[in-house]
């Protein structure tokens, strides 16, 4: 489909919505893509070259920007990272957006509302680099803070995992295993073994065979 063919499909949309419709006072803007700056926490997997990026890529060059990206006054990134990076990669001189006021990092937690949406390791950058991150994140996050320290949450985004680590390490320590929670934190992270924890708790078995499981997971912690 071309320019031309587009827009003339674009108006037979429009013609048959307007008719009870009204015109938003969030008017999208066209703004110039250089000048807008990706959220700075945003998870770096979310806009590198690969085929996420590539299958946006494909979609922004057979239809265009299906929806505009939204940012703040400040033209700071709310919700669209990705989107702007394809956008950029295929040279594209402007980009539709509509403007936030509603604090970016806010706004940024308000939109993505569970870690699943933003990458495990979502919350834990957003905390790293100071944001807005709601009640619940927040106690998560400082309490995570409070037994590992910036290596630990260091090594977690590395290692790509997220908050949910700790209430999983929680229920490992209820075990009464033989190391604390800070230990079993960092040694379940550095081995990356969330999955194989995970099926331990949740497989049958009583409490002794349990920590056994554990404590072979966690052997030379």
């Amino acid at each position: 489909m071309n320019t031309n063919e587009r827009n003339a499909s674009m108006k037979a949309v429009i013609d048959r919505v307007v008719f009870d419709s009204e015109v938003s006072e969030r008017k999208i803007l066209i703004v110039p893509i250089h000048t807008i700056r990706h959220t700075p926490y945003n998870p770096a997997s979310r806009t590198k070259e690969g085929p996420a990026l590539r299958q946006v890529m494909s979609v922004v060059a057979k239809y265009g920007l299906i929806y505009p990206i939204l940012i703040t006054s400040d033209r700071d990134v709310i919700d669209g990272n990705r989107r702007l990076a394809a956008c950029r990669a295929l040279g594209h001189k402007t980009i539709e957006c509509i403007v936030s006021d509603i604090d970016r990092d806010e706004a940024f937690s308000l939109v993505n509302t569970t870690a699943m949406q933003i990458g495990g390791k979502g919350w834990l950058e957003i905390g790293m680099g100071n944001g807005h991150l709601s009640t619940k994140h927040r106690q998560q996050y400082d309490e995570l803070f409070n037994l590992i320290g910036s290596y630990g949450m260091k090594l977690l985004i590395d290692q790509r995992l997220g908050l949910n680590i700790l209430p999983l390490c929680k229920s490992v320590a209820a075990l009464d295993a033989k190391y604390n929670l800070a230990q079993i934190v960092m040694v379940v992270a550095a081995r990356k073994s969330t999955n194989k924890v995970n099926f331990v708790l949740r497989a049958g078995g009583d409490r002794e065979s349990k920590v056994a499981a554990i404590d072979a997971i966690l052997a030379d912690a």
